[in-house]
């Protein structure tokens, strides 16, 4: 499936506001509670790092606020698609103590989010990638626990936690 017919799903979102095709080499993303994402600098606060050295075309959706923003379910923020796979993120921006509580509430977006998406689209032949993203001052790729690896598994998806996602 091609970016092009992702969007088709989707055909009232209106571009860089509810999608972004991103092309640099490096993006750091900021969830700004209640509205959209913003664009940040390495040195400035940021939720999530994107490396794209290869310069792919990467569709960069606003899940949370444009996609399923009139969904009664818990949704993630943000779906990231680039090469017939699905990324779709849960950004938390809470001190270590409280973690715990927001991987549960974070665990139950990334499943509704999954669900809502295998009712729009098929998503059989699509590699599908789970991740919560804590903010942190560098950059940190976790596999994430066991539990919820398998649970994921469950919905054809790979789990982890962290807040670099790197397209080779």
């Amino acid at each position: 499936m091609s970016s092009e017919e992702l969007l088709a799903h989707f055909p009232n979102l209106e571009k860089d506001v509810c999608y972004r095709i991103l092309d640099n080499s490096i993006y750091y993303l900021e969830e700004i509670k209640d509205s959209t994402v913003q664009l940040k600098t390495e040195e400035e606060h940021w939720n999530l790092c994107l490396e794209n050295e290869n310069l792919k075309n990467i569709l960069f959706l606003e899940n949370e606020y444009s996609i399923m923003k009139n969904e009664g379910s818990k949704k993630c923020d943000w779906s990231i698609f680039e090469n017939n796979n699905i990324y779709f993120i849960e950004s938390k921006d809470v001190k270590p103590r409280n973690r715990n509580k927001e991987r549960k509430d974070a665990t139950k977006q990334l499943i509704a989010t999954i669900e809502f998406y295998k009712s729009k689209i098929d998503l059989d032949s699509i590699s599908i990638f789970s991740q919560i993203c804590f903010q942190s001052k560098s950059k940190i790729v976790k596999a994430g626990d066991q539990a919820r690896k398998v649970l994921f598994k469950q919905y054809n998806s790979e789990f982890s936690e962290g807040n670099l996602i790197k397209f080779d």
